[in-house]
């Protein structure tokens, strides 16, 4: 009788080749442990507007939804400067990537 351990050897190998995709090649840009192409495209995110950016006042940060994407987060954050009538100059925005239900890193913008 023959074992098959090919099978779980080819399972191995993907699932190592799966988390070098997210994890291992890091995204320098965006200082991330996650690719540049999943920061940028594919995260889910979290967004926070924060209102006034130059009171440095952490408590002024409002959850306003969730984004797939930094553009998405982006346009997130303008639509609701915009529903509040405000600009959006010296406003601030938060992508908070989410990875299985755990907050992992923050990206933070101004705008």
């Amino acid at each position: 009788m023959q074992s098959d351990s090919s099978g779980c050897v080819m399972l191995l190998v993907f699932a190592a080749v799966g988390w070098w995709h997210w994890h291992g090649r890091g995204c320098s840009e965006y200082a991330s442990e996650y690719s540049c192409r999943h920061v940028v495209d594919n995260a889910e995110y979290e967004v926070w507007y924060w209102r006034h950016v130059e009171r440095d006042d952490s408590d002024d940060e409002k959850y306003i939804g969730r984004a797939i994407g930094l553009r998405m987060c982006e346009n997130n954050a303008r639509a609701y400067a915009a529903s509040i009538d405000e600009t959006f100059e010296y406003r601030s925005y938060i992508c908070v990537l989410v990875d299985d239900g755990q907050r992992m890193e923050k990206h933070r913008f101004l705008g």
